[in-house]
């Protein structure tokens, strides 16, 4: 099905739940959403709730978002599944735990929506795609009409911007991400599997993009940063169309891989010209000073391209590193490295973890799901050195 190029963007600084239905139910008329359009459908919320992180670390989808929204498709007769899988073990205890401390379990009872903890996975085949050729996704997903991508505006290590379309690398089961990381451990085809990704949910079934960006993330993210306030909140039919208005709030214009690559596919627009927005300006909400990761290319970085490649290539590009004062040797990171490359090890009567750099694909998988934020990144001294020239 054909992709429109058009978002509707509203302005908003709180997280006020009769505030946020407000806009929400504003958006779905502007754009086509009416109670036609959903009935008799199978309505699927994949939220991004990435790891268990409380909402004030904007980490994760606000539950005030996600309680809104329940309220608002209720409205419409609809009563939806929340479905996601976090990072690491994919089971029923691990799902109750990510629900409870992202503020999840409270809104979604209110509102009668349906905790998803089905854990079955299934195969779907996707003969479009230009680096995957089938996907093994969440059965809820796969058998859904409708899926709406309700994502948070981060920061990212790996792919510089969290959006609409990186959210939907949750529907792929637990650990199963960490094999996709291993099997494509170059940042361009890791980006190209993420746009076949998206593209086969969006070609199966219908899609609603909605992006929390009243409070995103900036640093290190997309768990390690800090909260900024943007002040956005916007939807789309089109995860690709709308992230082109994600990474113009964020000063990142033309500068997200896997936002390049959708463009280059033709799937967006290059830039926010063309994109036709409903509601308020852009221009105002944009921010200019929005902290990119530590690992994000720059002019400096660039120039140095001709290092890409081998053993210096590597020894060039930044790397993750456990700060011993703050790891508590939990674990998390040996059991979410893809290539095996962490191991603990003693530290002054305690345990640490320790990152073997030789294998290490920098994938960040490691800085992403650490829940005491003790993986950092660090650039080559070099590197560090031409950032100031």
């Amino acid at each position: 099905m054909k992709l429109s190029n058009t978002v509707a963007l509203n302005a908003i600084r709180t997280y006020d739940e009769d505030a946020i239905a407000e806009i929400l139910r504003r958006q779905m008329d502007i754009l086509g959403f009416d109670d036609a359009f959903f009935a008799g459908k199978r309505v699927v919320i994949k939220p991004n709730l990435v790891m268990k992180k409380s909402p004030d670390a904007a980490a994760t989808t606000h539950p005030a978002v996600l309680a809104a929204l329940p309220g608002v498709l209720r409205e419409k007769g609809v009563c939806p599944t929340i479905a996601e899988s976090p990072g690491g073990l994919f089971n029923r205890q691990r799902l109750e735990g990510v629900y409870r401390v992202c503020g999840i379990d409270e809104p979604a009872n209110r509102y009668g929506a349906v905790l998803n903890y089905d854990t079955d996975a299934v195969d779907v085949p996707f003969p479009d795609g230009k680096k995957v050729k089938s996907f093994h996704i969440l059965r809820p997903i796969a058998e859904a009409d409708i899926v709406i991508d309700l994502c948070k505006l981060k920061s990212h290590g790996l792919t510089k911007m969290s959006a609409a379309i990186k959210n939907f690398f949750g529907v792929i089961p637990g650990i199963e991400k960490f094999e996709m990381h291993a099997t494509f451990p170059d940042y361009a085809d890791f980006g190209g599997m993420i746009c076949d990704l998206c593209q086969l949910i969006c070609s199966e079934r219908r899609v609603i993009a909605i992006t929390d960006a009243i409070v995103g993330m900036e640093g290190d993210g997309p768990t390690a940063g800090t909260p900024r306030e943007i002040g956005a909140l916007y939807m789309s039919d089109n995860p690709f169309a709308s992230d082109i208005v994600g990474e113009t709030l964020l000063g990142f214009e033309g500068t997200v891989p896997i936002v390049r690559e959708a463009a280059a596919r033709g799937l967006c627009p290059e830039d926010i010209s063309g994109v036709t927005l409903l509601g308020d300006p852009i221009a105002p909400l944009t921010v200019t000073d929005f902290k990119e990761p530590e690992t994000a290319e720059n002019r400096s970085v660039s120039a140095l391209s001709f290092f890409s490649g081998g053993k210096l290539g590597r020894f060039f590009m930044p790397r993750p590193k456990a700060v011993a004062e703050l790891c508590r040797g939990c674990g998390e990171c040996v059991a979410s490295c893809p290539q095996h490359t962490i191991e603990l090890v003693p530290h002054h009567g305690r345990k640490i973890a320790r990152i073997r750099h030789a294998n290490c694909i920098r994938c960040y998988c490691c800085q992403e799901l650490c829940p005491f934020a003790a993986i950092r990144i660090k650039k080559n001294f070099i590197i560090r050195i031409a950032n100031k020239l």
